[in-house]
C-alpha cells in the first residue's frame, strides 16, 4: 500500500473514531509512565455508520456538513451574536460568506432562472411555469403579467457531492471536539 493511501485512511480512521485519535496521539509524545500506554485505548475496528433516521435526508445533512466544515456556517449561524460589535460580525461573515460560496461552486452548478436584472420590468405570458415564478402584489385573474422583478431565482444544474466515508455517522453535520491532556 502506498504511504498516501495510508495516511489517507489514517486520516479517515483518526477522523471517524475518537478512540483512533487518541491512540494516535498517544503516538506522538512518550508516555510519562509505563502505566499510561495501558490507559491508551487499542486501535479497534471504526463502528459502520447506522442508516439516516427516518425522514432524514442523507444528502441534506451532508450539506449541512459541507458547509459547516469549510465555513464554518452552523457555528456561526446558532451563535448568539448579542456580545459581538457590528464589526466582528461583519468581518467573521465575510469570511463565513467567501467559504460557503465556494462550498457552492465546488458542489452545486447554480445559475439564475432569470437573466435580467432585479428592479428591471419584465413581461410574463399566459401558460409561464409557476414552479419558476411566484407572483407577488396585485395580480389579475389571468396572465399575461408586467411587473418588477424582485429576485431572479435560482437553479440547480449539476450535483457532485465528495465521497463520503462510510463509517461516519449521517446525522452528525459536526462531531463534537475534546482536546485530550488539556
Amino acid at each position: 500500500m502506498s504511504r498516501f493511501l495510508l495516511a489517507w485512511k489514517a486520516f479517515w480512521s483518526i477522523l471517524s473514531s475518537p478512540e483512533r485519535a487518541a491512540a494516535w496521539i498517544a503516538l506522538g509524545r512518550p508516555p510519562p509512565a509505563a502505566t499510561a500506554a495501558a490507559a491508551v485505548p487499542p486501535l479497534a475496528r471504526a463502528p459502520t455508520a447506522a442508516p439516516p433516521a427516518p425522514g432524514l435526508p442523507a444528502d441534506a445533512v451532508f450539506t449541512l456538513v459541507l458547509l459547516q466544515r469549510e465555513g464554518r456556517l452552523v457555528d456561526f449561524l446558532q451563535e448568539p451574536l448579542d456580545g459581538f460589535s457590528d464589526a466582528q460580525v461583519g468581518a467573521a461573515a465575510r469570511q463565513i460568506h467567501d467559504d460557503c460560496r465556494r462550498v457552492l461552486a465546488q458542489v452545486f452548478g447554480l445559475e439564475p432562472l432569470r437573466s435580467e436584472s432585479e428592479g428591471s420590468r419584465v413581461s410574463l405570458p399566459a401558460g409561464f411555469d409557476p414552479r419558476h415564478i411566484r407572483l407577488t402584489g396585485s395580480a389579475a385573474a389571468a396572465a399575461p403579467y408586467t411587473g418588477t422583478l424582485r429576485h431572479r431565482g435560482w437553479r440547480v444544474t449539476r450535483v457532485a457531492f465528495p465521497q463520503r466515508h462510510e463509517s461516519l455517522d449521517p446525522a452528525v453535520v459536526c462531531p463534537a471536539e475534546v482536546e485530550v491532556g488539556a
